[in-house]
C-alpha cells in the first residue's frame, strides 16, 4: 500500500541510521524506498519522481562519459530550479566528477555575467558546463568562448538510461562557490561525506521525517537552496521548488502556494521574511493556514530581532507558532549549517550594551543592541570563539567537524594551526549558544572606535524614504569616515535633502555616530550576492571608483 507515493511497508531512508558512501548511492536508496515520491517545480510546470531522478542521473552519467568527462573532473551545472538541475548533479557524481553549480544571470548584461563566470570556471578548472535546455538559447552563446565544452541538458537526458560502467569516485562531490558578500567567490571543495553528514545533522536536529513537505524558492545553485533540498530528498519528503524570481516578484503568492501544499519546512534569509511582511498585510495573513509550517530556517545573513518579532506577530493569526522560527548559523565552508536552536524553541533575543560590544568586545546586559540566539553546534560539529574565549567575549567564530571542507580550490589558508576552520565572522558564546555580531572584513574603525555596519544600518533602515529598508554602511579611509549608502525612490532635491537629514539624525541618535556621510542611490543599485545578500565591499569599491553611484 502506498500513501503520497511512499511505500508504507518499507523502512524510511533515515540519514541518522544509514550511511551511503556517495550521493548517488543515497539517491538510489531513497528512490528504491519511495519511487513515486514527487519533486515539484511549480514555476516550470514540471514534476519529477524519485525513481525518474535516479534513472535520469544514469543517463546523464553515461552521456557525460561519452563527452569525455573523467573521474576527478569538474563539471559546471547551469540551470534554474528544474528537474535537469538535480538529474545533472547526481549524474556528474555517478561519472566520478565533482559538480560545480553556477549562478544564473541576474539581469540582461550577459557580457558582465560571462566575465564573472569566466573567473569561476577558471578557478574550478571545469572541462564541461551542462546548460539547461530552458536557458541554453539565451546563455550558451555568452559562454562559448570560456573554454569548457558546453553541453545542452536535453542531449544528456535523451539517451540510454542503463548504468554506465563503474568508475572510481573521488572524495570531492561538489565545488560550491561562496556567494561573495565580503570577497570574490571562492570554490569550497565538499566531499560526499560532507554532504551526507550535513543532511544527517539537520535531520536529527529538526526531527525531519518522510511526512514533512519541503518548500523553497532559493536557487539550487546556492548552498542554502541546494543542501536544504538534498536533506529533504534523502529523507524521502515531497519537495516543492519554486523560482527565486517568482518569489521576488510576488512574495504573497509564494506564501499562499506554500500554505496550499501544507508545507512544513522552508528556508530563507532574513530579507525573505521582511519581503513577506511587506507583501502580506495583517488582514490577508489571517486568511492563510500556516499551522503546518513547523520549521522556518532563517540564515545566510544577520537575523534581525525586529524582523523576527514582526513576523511572529503578523502571522500568529495564520497559525504560525513562535517555535517554528529557527534562526541558524552556517556557511558554505561547513556545507550549510553549524548551529541550530533546540527543536520547537521560540527565538531568543539577548539585549546588550552597544558601546561595550564595539569598544571592549564584551557582551554585557544593556538595551541598545538586540542579538538573536543562533543555537548550539549541530551533531558532528563544534564551535568556539577565537582560541577559546570565555562566554560573552567577542572573537572570530571558528568551527570544526564532519561537515567542514578540507579547503578552497587553490589551497588558500583557511584553518588555524590546531585545525579549526576560520569563518571570518565575529560573535560570542553564552552557555554554548552562538550570537553573531558582524564580519571581520566589514568592521569599520573611526577615530580608534570599532563600528559594526549592522548598528548603522539598523538605525537607518526604518527611516521614512528608505526603499524597502535597503542600505549598507561601509568605511572610507581617506578621509576616515562612515559612509551610509541608501536606496530610495526620492528624486527631487528637497525630498533627498530631507531624507539625508533624517538619516543622519537617526544614526547619530541610535548608533551614537554623528556626521555620517550619506549617499542616496536608486532602487536595486546596491549589489547583491546570488542569495540576495547586500554586498558591502562591492558597494565600497563602486564608491571609490565613482562607478554607477548617484551622489
Amino acid at each position: 500500500m502506498t500513501r503520497n507515493g511512499k511505500d508504507e511497508m518499507t523502512t524510511p531512508c533515515d540519514p541518522a541510521r544509514a550511511t551511503p558512501t556517495t550521493l548517488h548511492a543515497a539517491l538510489d536508496l531513497v528512490a528504491g524506498q519511495y519511487p513515486g515520491q514527487l519533486i515539484h517545480f511549480p514555476d516550470e510546470d514540471a514534476t519529477l519522481r524519485y525513481d525518474a531522478l535516479a534513472a535520469g542521473s544514469r543517463s546523464v552519467a553515461a552521456a557525460l562519459a561519452r563527452h569525455g568527462v573523467r573521474p576527478g573532473g569538474r563539471v559546471g551545472v547551469l540551470s534554474p530550479n528544474a528537474p535537469e538541475f538535480l538529474q545533472t548533479l547526481f549524474g556528474v557524481a555517478r561519472a566520478g566528477a565533482a559538480a560545480a553549480p553556477l549562478a544564473l544571470p541576474l539581469g540582461t548584461d550577459l557580457a558582465d555575467y560571462a566575465e564573472r563566470t569566466r573567473r569561476v570556471v577558471a578557478a574550478a578548472g571545469m572541462t564541461h558546463i551542462v546548460v539547461s535546455h530552458r536557458v541554453a538559447a539565451r546563455i550558451a552563446p555568452a559562454l562559448a568562448a570560456l573554454g569548457p565544452e558546453i553541453v545542452d541538458s536535453a542531449e544528456l537526458l535523451g539517451g540510454d538510461a542503463h548504468p554506465a560502467p563503474d568508475v572510481p569516485v573521488t572524495a570531492a562531490a561538489i565545488v560550491q562557490f561562496t556567494s561573495g558578500s565580503t570577497a570574490a567567490p571562492k570554490g569550497v571543495v565538499l566531499s560526499h561525506a560532507n554532504v551526507w553528514h550535513c543532511a544527517r545533522s539537520i535531520t536529527e536536529a529538526i526531527r525531519l521525517g518522510p511526512d514533512d513537505v519541503h518548500g523553497s524558492w532559493l536557487p539550487l545553485f546556492h548552498d542554502m537552496g541546494l543542501f536544504g533540498a538534498l536533506t529533504g530528498l534523502f529523507r524521502g519528503t515531497a519537495l516543492h521548488l519554486w523560482s527565486p524570481a517568482g518569489f521576488v516578484r510576488r512574495p504573497a503568492r509564494w506564501l499562499e502556494a506554500f500554505a496550499q501544499v501544507r508545507g512544513t519546512i522552508a528556508t530563507m534569509p532574513n530579507f525573505g521574511y521582511d519581503a513577506l511582511l511587506d507583501a502580506v498585510p495583517a488582514g490577508q495573513a489571517a486568511t492563510l493556514d500556516l499551522s503546518y509550517w513547523r520549521v522556518a530556517f532563517n540564515g545566510a545573513e544577520a537575523v534581525q530581532p525586529a524582523s523576527v518579532a514582526a513576523f511572529l506577530e503578523r502571522f500568529a493569526p495564520a497559525g504560525f507558532r513562535p517555535g517554528a522560527m529557527v534562526p541558524a548559523y552556517g556557511m558554505a565552508e561547513v556545507t550549510l549549517v553549524a548551529t541550530l536552536p533546540p527543536s520547537g524553541r521560540a527565538p531568543v533575543v539577548e539585549w546588550v550594551d552597544r558601546e561595550e560590544l564595539a569598544i571592549a568586545g564584551r557582551a554585557v546586559p544593556g538595551t541598545t543592541r538586540g542579538l538573536v540566539g543562533l543555537g548550539h553546534a549541530v551533531p558532528d560539529m563544534e564551535v568556539r570563539i577565537g582560541a577559546g574565549e570565555p562566554d560573552g567575549t567577542v572573537g572570530e567564530i571558528q568551527l570544526r567537524g564532519a561537515m567542514a571542507t578540507t579547503g578552497y580550490l587553490g589551497g588558500e589558508p583557511l584553518f588555524t594551526a590546531d585545525g579549526w576552520l576560520r569563518s571570518g565572522d565575529l560573535g560570542y558564546l553564552r552557555d554554548g549558544e552562538l550570537f553573531f555580531t558582524g564580519r571581520l572584513k566589514e568592521m569599520i574603525t573611526v577615530a580608534g572606535r570599532n563600528v559594526y555596519p549592522l548598528d548603522v544600518e539598523d538605525a537607518a533602515r526604518d527611516v521614512t524614504g528608505v526603499h524597502k529598508g535597503r542600505c549598507v554602511a561601509i568605511a572610507e579611509t581617506d578621509p576616515e569616515r562612515v559612509v551610509l549608502v541608501v536606496e530610495t525612490t526620492a528624486s527631487d532635491d528637497a525630498g533627498r535633502a530631507a531624507l539625508t537629514a533624517r538619516l543622519r539624525a537617526a544614526v547619530a541618535a541610535r548608533a551614537d555616530l554623528p556626521g555620517v556621510t550619506v549617499h542616496l542611490v536608486s532602487p536595486r543599485s546596491i549589489p547583491r550576492t546570488s542569495s540576495g545578500k547586500l554586498r558591502r565591499l562591492d558597494m565600497a569599491a563602486r564608491i571609490r571608483n565613482d562607478d554607477r553611484v548617484n551622489r
